[in-house]
């Protein structure tokens, strides 16, 4: 299986304007895979992209497969329950319940339904009795393409989730990312059934790298105006099918460290090394020194792995160096550190909206934005000598808050209440699709 060349934006605009039946077999893996393999190799230079795509597909359909006769008689009672004995008019199908108040918040005026991917999303729904769909399996199909390359396991793909659909038959479905092929598969059934699809913003973009997500549900939904602006310069989407939601996750006040003095460092990775192992090398020198450093300086120094991270095989290569728990939130990590440094994580962002020192370590072969340039850090180092440099002159300082930054509410919008907000830009494009529904 080879990778074509990456769908541009204008290739998206040709997909959207023609039936689902006129597409070509290129078309169709082109736009629920391959495009997604370009990308990552093309950000990456990731040569094995698709391996690691497997495993983690692998991975999943065997995981499920543990809890599949459960599931089996759980998915068809919640089923039934979905958008059944309600009155109310419009019905939503939010995928999984990784936005818990928006789904909450829209259950007081609206239908709503989940479709569930685990066990966290139908334990979700049975705590808040909201009925599913439920699409596990359909991740045996995508694992049956990757093995094949038969273009009938995608179509397949799309006939069920389209069947699926039709039983609940939703207004609109709220995506957390259409990057993907189930997503996508999900938004051209949508086409079909006439199902407006909307996309929430989880990840951040860098202005030096291509986009992958965001791009093909009908409206996207985005963190701050510095997304907006970079969707439209690129000529990514229609301007008037972008909408500026604001930070989806709550930002908790944490807990009040020592102003005066600086006690722990902690540093969140990533797990770049699934698309390019050369990656690891450089994250474990880095941990290694930062170890070095904090000892030198009195600090104490955690590391919080990436949940996709190999636990057991970065721990023998960091002997002696603090883990963070697997049961540790990342709410409590927040509160047991002063400093936190990374590369790309976008935990980090979030430090530094709760006023914790950030600092951006940006010594990989691969270009990326200035976190403080945008604001949304403390400092940015291109090498590990300077970032020590600057420990020094803040484990030195009479007070910590001279070095607490202030962010950056452009590319972020973290000044709106996300739920209220949502359900404000719903009542828009109802609006706006009920002025068409007239026109027509």
């Amino acid at each position: 299986m080879s990778f074509n060349k990456k769908l541009s934006y204008s290739d998206y605009e040709r997909l959207r304007s023609t039936s689902l039946e006129t597409w070509s077999e290129d078309d169709l893996s082109n736009f629920l895979i391959l495009d997604y393999f370009s990308v990552f190799k093309e950000i990456y230079g990731a040569e094995d992209v698709q391996s690691a795509f497997y495993r983690g597909t692998q991975f999943t359909v065997q995981k499920h497969k543990k809890y599949k006769l459960l599931f089996y008689f759980l998915d068809k009672i919640f089923l039934k329950l979905c958008f059944k004995n309600t009155k109310k008019q419009k019905k939503i199908l939010f995928q999984n319940s990784k936005y818990p108040t928006f789904i909450l918040s829209a259950k007081k005026h609206y239908s709503v339904g989940l479709i569930t991917q685990g066990r966290k999303d139908r334990f979700f729904a049975v705590r808040n009795f909201i009925g599913y769909v439920g699409i596990n399996d359909l991740e045996q199909l995508v694992l049956n393409y990757l093995k094949e390359g038969n273009i009938k396991y995608f179509n397949q793909l799309v006939k069920e989730v389209e069947d699926r659909l039709k039983i609940v038959s939703p207004d609109y479905v709220v995506l957390w990312g259409d990057g993907l092929s189930i997503e996508r598969a999900i938004v051209l059934a949508g086409r079909k059934l006439g199902i407006t699809t909307l996309v929430i913003q989880h990840g951040m973009y860098d202005s030096c790298a291509p986009l992958f997500n965001d791009l093909v549900a009908d409206y996207a939904l985005l963190w701050g105006q510095y997304y907006r602006d970079l969707f439209s310069e690129q000529k990514a989407r229609k301007p008037e099918d972008i909408y500026v939601l604001g930070y989806p996750y709550p930002i908790k006040k944490t807990k009040e460290n020592d102003k005066s003095k600086l006690h722990t460092v902690c540093y969140l990775a990533q797990d770049d090394e699934r698309y390019n192992k050369d990656f690891l090398e450089i994250k474990l020198e880095n941990v290694k020194q930062l170890f070095i450093i904090c000892k030198k300086l009195g600090l104490k120094f955690i590391y919080r792995p990436h949940p996709y991270e190999d636990r057991r095989a970065v721990g023998k290569e960091l002997s002696g160096v603090q883990f963070t728990s697997k049961k540790e939130k990342l709410e409590e990590t927040f509160n047991r550190a002063d400093v936190f440094v990374s590369f790309l994580s976008t935990s980090l962002i979030e430090a530094t909206m709760r006023s914790k020192i950030t600092l951006q370590l940006m010594n990989h072969p691969i270009k990326f934005d200035n976190f403080e340039k945008l604001g949304i850090c403390n400092k940015s180092f291109q090498n590990i000598n300077d970032l020590e440099n600057y420990l020094i002159k803040i484990t030195n300082a009479p007070d910590l808050e001279e070095f607490r930054p202030k962010f950056n509410n452009n590319y972020i919008e973290t000044r709106y209440n996300s739920a209220e907000r949502f359900l404000e830009i719903l009542k828009i494009i109802e609006e706006k699709e009920n002025k068409e529904l007239v026109k027509k």
